[in-house]
């Protein structure tokens, strides 16, 4: 079980325990359970690069939302290295300090995810999982430090064998397959549609 603190200046949960629940369930939920899978407009930034100390700002926008944006409908999810870092869903929940998203930017279809004071260590890939309505999509950030950082060699052996590194590694493979699949579905969207519409004409 989880503890939510909620605070009524910003809305904002902050959680006692890291998420537990691995990313690739809310993939693959959809479909397993058979539901629609229409892919949301998202724009991200594919790479960005950062100076430590600086505020950085991981963009997740939603794009071409048709009504005005209802909260009750949306379902935003971050993660890095197979760890959730932070949510909505109803409320805002911070996972990892220092980390933060705007409540009256998710309003208007803004995502971003907040870093302050970035270090290497916020280095690698950041996921944002958009849920809206019977849509949803994933789309990938990779957060570089504009400092060359030189590994100790024992360090590097000891980070390789977590069970973070691999996890991404995994998910990595999920994310080549995902995008994979929307590209073949949008395709074959693009190719049938009009001959389905010829067919019922004639």
């Amino acid at each position: 079980m989880i503890l939510r603190v909620q605070t009524a200046e910003d809305n904002t949960t902050l959680r006692t325990s890291r998420a537990n629940m691995s990313p690739t369930v809310f993939i693959l939920l959809p479909l397993l359970l058979g539901v629609s899978h229409a892919l949301l407009k998202v724009h991200v930034e594919p790479n960005v690069v950062a100076a430590p100390g600086a505020t950085v700002q991981l963009k997740c926008l939603l794009q071409e939302v048709k009504d005005p944006l209802d909260l009750k409908d949306l379902m935003i999810l971050w993660f890095t290295r197979g760890i959730q870092v932070a949510e909505f869903d109803k409320t805002i929940t911070i996972d990892k300090p220092g980390m933060s998203m705007s409540l009256e930017a998710l309003k208007k279809g803004d995502a971003t995810l907040t870093i302050q004071s970035f270090s290497p260590e916020h280095a690698g890939n950041y996921r944002c999982h958009v849920f809206y309505k019977s849509e949803n999509t994933m789309r990938q950030t990779v957060l570089s430090s504009n400092v060359a950082v030189t590994p100790d060699p024992q360090e590097g052996d000891v980070a390789l064998s977590t069970c973070e590194t691999v996890l991404d590694k995994k998910l990595d493979k999920v994310v080549d397959w995902i995008s994979k699949v929307e590209g073949r579905l949008a395709e074959v969207t693009q190719n049938c549609s009009p001959k389905q519409d010829k067919t019922r004409a004639n």
